[in-house]
Parts: C-alpha cells; sequence; structure tokens
C-alpha cells in the first residue's frame, strides 16, 4: 500500500484543497490517501463552521480514502505542537508520504530553513534569548533573530503554510520518522471566486453572501451562532479562578493573572490582551482551552503516550487499510466507546468529544 498522507482542517473544504488533493495523488502516485482532519476547531482557536463527521465526509467525496481525528489537544497548539502531535499521531501508518501546501512551493527551501533553524550558533540563541527577553513570543523572536542572521530563511517562514511545512520536516527529525515529503504550491491570491480561502469564505458564510463558486458542490456550510458561543466562553473566563486558568492549556508566565484583572464583557475584549508575547491566535486557543477545561496535564499526557487514531469517515471499499493499521496499534478506534475506560489515553477521547458537543450546541439549521 502507498499511503500519501494530508494534514488538513476543512473549514469549509473548497476548491484548493480539491486541488491539493488530484495534485498529491497525481504526483505521489499514491494508492491511498488519508487525510488526518481537525476536529471541533482550527489551530488558531476558532470553532469549525460544520462537525468534523460532515467534514471527514466532504474529504471521501473529494478522494480521499480514510479521515481520521486529530486529537484537539494537539489542534489547539501552536505550530509546533500541532506539527509533532500530528505526525505522531501518523507514526503507526509506518512509511507512508506527507503532503502539505505551502506558500514558497519549494521542498529544498523548507528543507534549508529546517537546517538553519536546528542549527542554531551561540551567537544565534544569544539574539533569540535577547529578543524572547523583551517580550516577543518564541515564534517573532526566531524571526526577528533571523531577520539579522539569514533575510532568506526569515522571508520563508513569514507565511502561515511554510512556518507549519518547516515543522512537520522538524518534528519528522525529532521522531525519527522515515518518510517522504511532497508540496504543492498555494495560490498566492483569489483572483477569481472559484479560489477564495477558508477566511474568504467563513466571512461570505457570516454575511450570508453566496460562496457555492469557491466549494464542490458537495459542500453545504452554515454560520454557528457565535454569540452563544461567545457567552459560554466568557462565562469560562470570568468564572474560572486564577489558579484554575494557570493549568489551562496555552497558559503561561502569568497570563492567569492578567486575565482576572477583568470582567469581560465581549470576546472583543479578551482578544484586545494581545502583547508582543500573546498574539490573537495565542489568546483565541486559551479562550477554547479555558471553555473546555482543556489542561495543560492533558497535553502532557498526549505526548508521552502511544498515539491513537479515531476513524471519522472511510470509504466503504477501504477497510484494508483498517486492517493495515491494525497490525501497528490498538488504539484504533471507530468510536469513542471502542476506548475502554481504563485506557490512560482515554481522557484524551473524552475531551475530543467535550469538543464537539460544544459545537453542537452553536451549531444553526442548514
Amino acid at each position: 500500500m502507498k499511503i500519501c498522507a494530508i494534514i488538513a482542517e476543512y473549514n469549509p473544504f473548497h476548491n484548493g484543497h480539491l486541488y491539493h488533493i488530484a495534485k498529491a495523488k497525481a504526483e505521489t502516485g499514491c494508492d491511498t490517501l488519508i487525510v488526518l482532519m481537525s476536529g471541533s476547531f482550527t489551530q488558531r482557536g476558532d470553532i469549525c463552521v460544520a462537525d468534523k463527521t460532515t467534514r471527514a465526509n466532504w474529504a471521501i467525496q473529494a478522494g480521499a480514502d480514510c479521515v481520521f481525528e486529530l486529537p484537539i489537544v494537539y489542534t489547539l497548539s501552536p505550530a509546533h505542537n500541532f506539527a509533532y502531535g500530528a505526525l505522531k499521531t501518523l507514526k503507526p501508518l509506518g512509511k507512508f508520504m506527507l503532503s502539505f501546501g505551502s506558500e514558497c512551493g519549494n521542498l529544498e527551501d523548507l528543507e534549508s530553513a529546517v537546517d538553519c533553524l536546528t542549527n542554531e550558533n551561540k551567537e544565534f540563541k544569544t539574539m533569540f534569548k535577547n529578543y524572547m527577553s523583551q517580550g516577543f513570543s518564541v515564534a517573532k523572536s526566531r524571526t526577528l533573530t533571523l531577520d539579522e542572521k539569514d533575510a532568506f530563511v526569515s522571508e520563508l517562514v513569514g507565511t502561515p503554510n511554510n512556518i507549519l511545512g518547516v515543522e512537520y520536516l522538524k518534528a519528522a527529525r525529532a521522531l525519527k520518522m522515515d518518510i517522504d515529503f511532497h508540496t504543492v504550491k498555494r495560490f498566492a491570491s483569489a483572483k477569481t471566486e472559484n479560489f477564495l480561502s477558508s477566511t474568504q469564505i467563513r466571512k461570505k458564510i457570516k454575511e450570508h453572501s453566496d460562496f457555492s463558486k469557491s466549494v464542490p458542490p458537495f459542500v453545504k456550510a452554515t454560520c454557528p451562532d457565535y454569540k452563544k458561543l461567545d457567552a459560554i466562553c466568557l462565562y469560562a473566563l470570568n468564572t474560572l479562578s486564577a489558579e484554575q486558568l494557570h493549568n489551562i492549556a496555552n497558559i503561561r508566565e502569568g497570563f492567569e493573572n492578567r486575565l482576572k484583572k477583568f470582567t469581560f464583557t465581549s470576546m472583543s475584549e479578551v482578544t484586545a490582551l494581545t502583547s508582543k508575547r500573546y498574539t490573537k491566535a495565542t489568546i483565541k486557543r486559551i479562550a477554547a482551552c479555558s471553555t473546555l477545561g482543556l489542561k495543560q496535564e492533558l497535553l502532557e499526557l498526549a505526548l508521552s503516550s502511544k498515539p491513537y487514531l479515531r476513524v471519522l469517515a472511510l470509504r466503504e471499499d477501504r477497510k484494508d487499510i483498517l486492517s493495515l493499521i491494525g497490525t501497528s496499534t490498538k488504539n484504533l478506534f471507530l468510536k469513542p466507546s471502542d476506548c475502554s475506560t481504563k485506557n490512560k489515553i482515554r481522557p484524551l477521547i473524552d475531551m475530543d468529544e467535550k469538543a464537539a458537543k460544544l459545537l453542537s450546541l452553536i451549531q444553526t439549521e442548514n
């Protein structure tokens, strides 16, 4: 079995994703396409516009053979943990190729960036620590250091998909995974309605505008009730104590104390707490984790445990995929109840389902 894997959010699935799947299948020569997809939230802390089963079935209709869920402890993490967690989750596949989109579309350039970032000399580390001491985030400190040391690499990792590509390459090295990589160049901008980004499509959904030209005909999505979600998030942030917030994933360096200085009345007040260290995406992840009660210890449990694969969708004639993976792991589940309550990873699956229930509360009718 020649497997190609794609890590995705499909929030929602659009023509660019359809192009990526077709390109990956054609250029890798794979006979099996597996998608590892975020469940109910995205990496930037946003809740998804459709439930995970619906989005997984979009992928199957687009040509995927099997869709697994990326555990939410990794989804709601910075890029390095997102990538590391995704690669670790896919490890039971054995030998496979990972295909991802990138702004540069050049695998050699991305590998050069990884070499630069993993061979940081003493001068680089000193400059990096200096920027960190000034209050910049890890990502921003690395970018500022690279601006001075290697402008080409700095520009390369200045875009979101290039950053994730670099993190996938780094994660594979850290996990000692012998896999091949394939990248597809993303469109620089949408010149027509046929190729809009997920962000642009979500804006149209929110405005109740027509987005049908930008997605395959099988994709239908409605705007979640964001006011209801905001109310739930605000309740969590306002009622959790500083001690409770201290244990929430993504919170560090006493940020819980800054949160408790306020009684929030809108999510815009929460995201206004951005700083050099805390980006808007980081704060949105914190809000999501606070609402779900997702603690740092749960991420540590995932990182220290064997990975699990939860099946979200499977092409009817491809049960052989499950037979293959079943030979390398016992943590393969078709539904949450397949995982014993005595299994140490069960709290991770319970958190995935808790996020799904939150999404179901704010979904609107199609």
